[in-house]
């Protein structure tokens, strides 16, 4: 999906005065991740806080709610992949 891209500050991207246009599927699958439930006015129930899997030792419990966020937002969810060192998400908008 092409949208306005947004640095790591949130703030938007913008290239000799004009916002940039990009792909934005990664940058919302991030910013769903990494939001915790609530923190998104237009929509409470999107978010999956993944700073709380920290110390927790349930890797399904975190695959499914990764999932259900995705489709929340309206993205197809073909793999996720959890790991000690990473996130691997293969998702895109239908």
């Amino acid at each position: 999906m092409i949208g306005l891209l947004i640095g790591a500050d949130y703030q938007p991207l913008i290239s000799d005065g004009a916002l940039q246009l990009g792909e934005i599927t990664p940058q919302n699958q991030a910013i769903i991740i990494q939001c915790h439930k609530g923190e998104v006015k237009e929509n409470p129930a999107l978010g999956v806080g993944i700073s709380d899997m920290l110390l927790d030792h349930d890797p399904l419990y975190w695959r499914t709610r990764i999932r259900e966020a995705l489709e929340l937002d309206g993205q197809v969810v073909e793999l996720i992949k959890l790991s000690t060192s990473e996130v691997l998400i293969n998702a895109h908008y239908y």
